[in-house]
Formats: structure tokens, sequence, C-alpha cells
């Protein structure tokens, strides 16, 4: 047990320090031009929650290359023009006094033409899955992920100029390493397929460049998965241990445990009581901070996380209906908003109207 709480504030290796354990997660939110420039729209969104005592917010995912977008709205980090915007992101966490980090992103097979110039996806494999509206990827070659390893760097560096605290990798959600990293998407028999360690080694290098192109006291980070939560369970727990493992040895400053639930328990070992959470900790090196996310809306959801070994939390849909949770949970008459809520509540909240329609699918918005 620690006795850390969400409220204590925390240092991580290379010397940043966060204000108190409560993390904005990074969420789709469509606020921003064609041009990938952080809009005012977008801007405003993060500030309401940095004003709300968030101590790290965590921008959405911004593409590192002009055919790595998966949405509409999307920021981008591939260009020197995206910096003005994420330079104005970075001054005003400083002024609220919260770290700010930006998340660095590659759609791979789930980057559609239509937002990518007419584009083909790439992924590691040219491979049918059946999904509505599938584009079957093209394979990358090489040379290719080679440069993607580089723009991923060069976004990075662009971070730093602006300012930002740190990066952090999106290696969750299906996209392009969780793709490399997967068997069932990546039927390469090359260096980058195959055996756990190639699998591995997109995401590997990757951020071993990074931290060769920007220094000590910026922080990298990676966001990342216990295991393959998708119908094909390309990876499981062990497998994803050993990646979190090699990770160590790499220089990252802290790993985002992307879940459901902080609660959550492997579909490897269903007889088993021990949280996915609990076995991160167990395989990361002490001195490589842990963030947990999925299922937070307590103040206790948060306590519980911090007891079974994240040294921080991070919040999603909660954030979106409370920008002060930081200060509003800790109260002892604290209810948690419900959802759905109205176009009008959300505007309140920094949600415009692209951010409604993205939500709406996930029933968050109500018809009145």
């Amino acid at each position: 047990m620690t006795s850390a709480t969400p409220s204590s504030e925390f240092c991580f290796k290379g010397g940043m320090r966060i204000k108190n354990r409560i993390v904005l997660a990074p969420m789709t939110n469509q606020q921003s031009p064609d041009d990938g420039v952080m809009s005012d729209t977008e801007s405003n969104w993060l500030r309401m929650r940095a004003e709300g005592g968030f101590g790290m917010l965590i921008t959405a995912a911004s593409a590192v290359h002009d055919g790595a977008r998966r949405f509409d709205g999307q920021i981008g980090s591939f260009a020197a023009k995206h910096i003005v915007g994420l330079r104005r992101f970075a001054h005003m966490c400083q002024e609220h006094d919260c770290l700010s980090i930006l998340q660095l992103f590659h759609g791979g097979m789930r980057s559609p033409s239509v937002l990518n110039g007419g584009r083909r996806p790439v992924a590691p494999s040219e491979l049918k899955l059946d999904f509505p509206n599938f584009e079957v990827p093209r394979a990358l070659a090489e040379s290719e992920i080679e440069q993607l390893i580089r723009d991923f760097a060069s976004a990075a560096r662009r971070a730093h100029e602006a300012g930002l605290s740190g990066v952090e990798l999106h290696a969750g959600n299906g996209y392009l390493f969780v793709q490399f990293l997967s068997k069932a998407t990546n039927l390469r028999t090359d260096r980058w397929g195959g055996s756990l360690e190639n699998r591995a080694r997109f995401l590997l290098v990757t951020v071993r460049a990074i931290r060769k192109a920007v220094p000590p006291h910026f922080m990298v980070g990676v966001r990342t998965l216990a295991e393959d939560f998708s119908p094909q369970r390309g990876f499981d727990i062990d497998e994803a241990l050993q990646i979190i493992r090699w990770l160590n040895g790499w220089g990252i400053d802290y790993l985002h445990l992307a879940s459901q639930d902080v609660r959550g328990r492997s579909w490897k070992y269903p007889s088993e009581t021990e949280t996915n959470l609990h076995r991160v900790k167990s395989a990361l090196n002490p001195d490589v901070a842990l963030i947990a996310c999925g299922g937070v809306a307590r103040f206790e959801d948060a306590e519980f996380a911090i007891n079974e070994g994240a040294d921080m939390v991070a919040l999603a849909k909660t954030a979106i209906a409370v920008p002060d949770w930081p200060n509003a949970a800790s109260q002892p008459d604290y209810v948690p908003h419900a959802f759905p809520m109205t176009k009008a509540e959300l505007a309140k909240r920094g949600v415009s109207s692209p951010f409604v329609s993205y939500l709406r699918p996930f029933k968050l918005v109500a018809d009145a």
C-alpha cells in the first residue's frame, strides 16, 4: 500500500514535478481545422481542465505524418506550422502550473484515404478485416518504416521547440503500433514481424529515436494496453509485460496504461484476481511512473488505482462532464455528473458541435 493520494504531488525521474496525480487523458475531439493547427476552440477545451486543477494535460492524438490522420479536425505535429498552436498550449499550461504532453499518433490501417489526400492506408501487412467500410491497407516497405520512425522523432523535436513538457506515443486502441504488435495484423516475416521481439521492434526503436532527439529532461511516455482486447486478441498479458520490461531500458519516463476499467483483470487468467494494473506495475522499473486510465469517476476509484500501484490516474469521460474534477471530486458530497448531457450542458464545458457529433454514438449526448 502507498501513502500517496490523488491530491499529492509527484516528481518524475527527470525532475519534472506534477502538482497532483490527476491527468487529463487524451481524447479525440475534432475541434481543430483541416491543416492540423490547434484551434482556439480546442485550446479552450484544454484550458478549462487546466483551470479545473488537472496536474497534467495530454492532447488528443496528433498526426506525425500527413497520411496518418484518423479523424476530421485532428491536430498535427508533422510540420513547422503546427508549432504555433502547440506553443500556445504550452504557455497556457505553464500559466496554470500543469504539465503539457503532446500525444504522437499514426492510425495505420485506420487512417482512411478520404482524410489523407486519397492515400491508401498503410500497415505492417496487407490484409482484409471484417469491419464496415474497411480499406485494405498497403504493406509498408522497410524503408517506409524507418522513415516513420524519423517522423515520430521529428514530431517530438517540434513539441520540444514549442515548449511542451513531453510527448506520449499512442501505442493503443488498434493503431499503427498495435498493428505491429498484434499477430493478427502483423504477418511480416522480416525483422519487423514474427517473434515478439520483432513485432515490438517498431515501438522500441521509435522510443529510442525520440529519446535521442530531445533533451534528457523532456518527458517521453508510452500509452499502451495490458493485452489486446480486440476480437483478434493478437497479444496477451504475458507478451505485453515482456514489452514493458524492454521499454524499461529505453529511456521512457512513464507508461500510460489504457483500459476499460482500472480494476480490470486478464482474459488469459480468468480465475485469478490480480488486476492488470498490478501486473503491469510489477514489470516496470521503480523509476518509471505508471498512469492508470479507465473507469475513474469518483475519488475512491483514483485511490484504488494508486493503491494497486499507479502513480497517477487519467480521466477521460468523467473529465468531459466535470472540468474541475480534481477540486470537486475530493469533496465529501461529490456526485459524478450523469450522462447523457444536453448540447447546452456540454457547451458550458468547452464541447463544441464537432465534439458533440463525435460523442453522440457513445450515447453521451441527450436529444434535448
